[in-house]
C-alpha cells in the first residue's frame, strides 16, 4: 500500500512537472527551429539552428539591452539586501529615540501603491537630469519596506546572548553586523536578494518611462520592441525570450543552494 501511494504521488509529480514546464521546453526547442516549423505546429524541430540567435544579435540590441538589465537587477538586488539589513540592524539592536516611529513608518511604505509614487518619482528624475541613464532605473528602489521588516524579524529571532557576549567582549556593531548578524541571516538575505532581483529584471513600465533611447533601456522593453518588429520570425522572437528566461533560472538555482545553507547554518542551540 506504501508503495503503492508512492508511485501515485511520483505520477502526479511527474504529470504536474511537464504541465508546469512544457511552455518552457517549447520555447527553447522553438528557439532552435526555422519559422516553418513552429507555423506548421512541429514540438521537436526538424533541424537544429543557431542562426536565430546570431541574427537576434546581429540585427537587434539584445545584448546592451541584456547587459543594461543585467547590471540594473544586480545593483538593485545588492544596494536592497544591504540598506535593509542596515536598517534591520539599527532598528533591532541599537536604542535611540523614535525608534518604534521610524519602525512604523517603514511598516506604512509597504501599504503606499507603487501608482500613487510613480509620477513624483519621474518629476524627481526628470528635474536631476538622470532620464536615460541606468541610475533612474535603480534609484526608487535602492530600498524596501518589505525587505526591511522581513528583516527586523529575522533579526530579532537570533540568539541575543551572543549579540550580549560580543558587545561585552568590546565588539562594534560594524563587526556584530557583518560577523555574526549577517552570516546567521543568510537564508532570509538569500530569500529577498532573490526576489529584489526577479523584481528588477522583469520590471516593464518604470524602465520605459525612463528610457527613451535604445542604448538606456532593458531586456524588457527589449523584448517588446522584439515581438513588434518580428511578427512572423517566430524562431527568433523565442530566442529572445529563452535570453530573457535564462538569467531568471540561473538567480533560482544559484540562490536556492544559498537559501538552503542558510537555513542550516544559522542555526544556534542556546
Amino acid at each position: 500500500m506504501k508503495n503503492k501511494n508512492l508511485i501515485i504521488t511520483y505520477l502526479l509529480l511527474i504529470v504536474s512537472s511537464i504541465i508546469i514546464f512544457f511552455p518552457l521546453i517549447y520555447a527553447l526547442l522553438a528557439s532552435f527551429m526555422p519559422t516553418i516549423d513552429i507555423i506548421t505546429g512541429k514540438i521537436i524541430p526538424s533541424s537544429i539552428e543557431l542562426k536565430n540567435y546570431s541574427e537576434l544579435i546581429k540585427i537587434f540590441p539584445m545584448g546592451k539591452f541584456f547587459m543594461n538589465s543585467l547590471i540594473t537587477s544586480l545593483a538593485g538586488m545588492i544596494s536592497q539586501v544591504i540598506i535593509c539589513s542596515i536598517t534591520a540592524y539599527a532598528l533591532v539592536f541599537i536604542e535611540f529615540k523614535s525608534k518604534k516611529f521610524i519602525l512604523l513608518i517603514v511598516m506604512l511604505s509597504m501599504f503606499i501603491p507603487w501608482e500613487s509614487i510613480f509620477v513624483p518619482n519621474y518629476i524627481t528624475i526628470l528635474k536631476s537630469g538622470l532620464l536615460n541613464t541606468r541610475i533612474a532605473i535603480i534609484l526608487p528602489f535602492l530600498a524596501n519596506g518589505l525587505g526591511t521588516f522581513l528583516m527586523v524579524q529575522q533579526f530579532k529571532t537570533l540568539n541575543k546572548s551572543l549579540i550580549e557576549a560580543a558587545e561585552i567582549d568590546g565588539c562594534s556593531h560594524i563587526y556584530i553586523y557583518s560577523k555574526i548578524v549577517m552570516p546567521l541571516s543568510k537564508g532570509v538575505l538569500s530569500t529577498w536578494g532573490i526576489y529584489s532581483f526577479l523584481s528588477m529584471w522583469n520590471m516593464y513600465l518604470w524602465p520605459l518611462m525612463v528610457s527613451t533611447r535604445p542604448e538606456s533601456r532593458t531586456i524588457q522593453i527589449g523584448l517588446k520592441m522584439l515581438k513588434s518588429e518580428e511578427e512572423t520570425n517566430f524562431g527568433r522572437l523565442m530566442a529572445g525570450v529563452i535570453l530573457v528566461i535564462i538569467p531568471s533560472l540561473i538567480i533560482l538555482f544559484i540562490g536556492q543552494k544559498q537559501l538552503q545553507k542558510g537555513l542550516t547554518s544559522g542555526a544556534i542551540k542556546e
